[in-house]
């Protein structure tokens, strides 16, 4: 990716958070990573464009985070280290996750695309929980679809309320959310 692409793709990431999808505009967007907006097109063709690279940036990220993921056999201590990679990518790549709340019912597209985050991780858990009934370590009778979809859940709860809500009351460090949350989560999994 060229400097210009970059600074072209974290303006409109940032603008994202600030804005949402519908009122990022390529003007503003060029204004802030200080180009042409002839630039923008150029490059990303349109809006839509930027969108698929910001989605395709975040993919490439999952795809690097998993690759490089060593576990252990211990399902407690590798979904303790998931959760906090994925609240690590989540909070690194909240424009996406945002803005998909905001507008993805208005435009399909962004729908599409915010859904390829968790699909990704829903493919990865569910390899990993076979993997780990195969080995006896989790129960046989489980649903290993249904049980990657509840971890997301509550991984994505848990982003989702630290967001909205600054009232510690309401929502806990992540040090105690995986302490706590995670190990209630293992004891249902495991024999």
């Amino acid at each position: 990716m060229t400097d210009n692409q970059e600074k072209i793709l974290n303006a409109f990431k940032q603008l994202l958070i600030e804005n949402g999808y519908t009122k990022t505009t390529t003007r503003k967007i060029a204004s802030l990573a200080g180009v042409n907006e002839l630039t923008i097109f150029k490059n990303f063709k349109d809006k839509e464009g930027l969108l698929n690279a910001a989605v395709n940036d975040y993919l490439h990220d999952v795809d690097e985070i998993t690759s490089s993921i060593t576990l252990s056999g211990n399902v407690e201590t590798d979904l303790i280290m998931l959760s906090r990679r994925y609240q690590n990518f989540i909070n690194d790549h909240q424009a996406i996750v945002l803005a998909g709340f905001r507008e993805a019912f208005e435009i399909p597209s962004l729908n599409i695309a915010v859904q390829k985050i968790p699909l990704y991780f829903k493919h990865f858990l569910m390899a990993y929980f076979k993997k780990m009934q195969t080995a006896g370590v989790i129960k046989q009778h489980l649903d290993v679809e249904a049980q990657a979809m509840s971890f997301i859940w509550l991984n994505f709860g848990y982003f989702l309320t630290r967001q909205r809500f600054s009232n510690p009351e309401i929502s806990f460090d992540l040090t105690y959310f995986l302490q706590n949350n995670i190990k209630s989560f293992v004891n249902g999994l495991t024999k």
